[in-house]
């Protein structure tokens, strides 16, 4: 038999993956690249780094900076694909370039990389 404690870990490791499947059946990503590009000019992204669970900000410039957290920084831009996309000009992710696909609902903001959720939460200031 069971242990209560392990009872409840299968319960909330079943409810995590469900929550986890379900949220990959709701991508509603953005394709238009002016309301991308309109939804991060001049904003601060709020939120969670979901590898981590840490909290996560990044400041989108309007003149293509970018800068995150930890003071490092970066130029952003918008694709044809509509995704936001990023190219890190210092710290510890220096060189790194990448792009991610938006989802924007009911106020919430997720990035995708990959098909995968990794950061969400809201903008503000734009």
């Amino acid at each position: 038999m069971l242990k209560p404690s392990h009872t409840v870990r299968g319960l909330l490791a079943a409810a995590a993956l469900a929550t986890a499947s379900t949220g990959a059946l709701a991508q509603n990503f953005m394709k238009d690249k002016a309301e991308v590009e309109k939804l991060l000019t001049g904003a601060t992204f709020i939120g969670v780094y979901l590898r981590t669970e840490s909290a996560y900000t990044l400041k989108f410039g309007t003149d293509g900076t970018l800068t995150d957290t930890t003071g490092a920084k970066a130029r952003w831009w918008v694709d044809e694909q509509a995704r936001y996309c990023r190219e890190w000009l210092d710290g510890k992710l220096k060189g790194n370039t990448g792009c991610m696909n938006v989802e924007f609902e009911d106020g919430q903001v997720a990035l995708y990389s990959e098909g995968k959720k990794v950061v969400e939460g809201i903008v503000t200031g734009n």
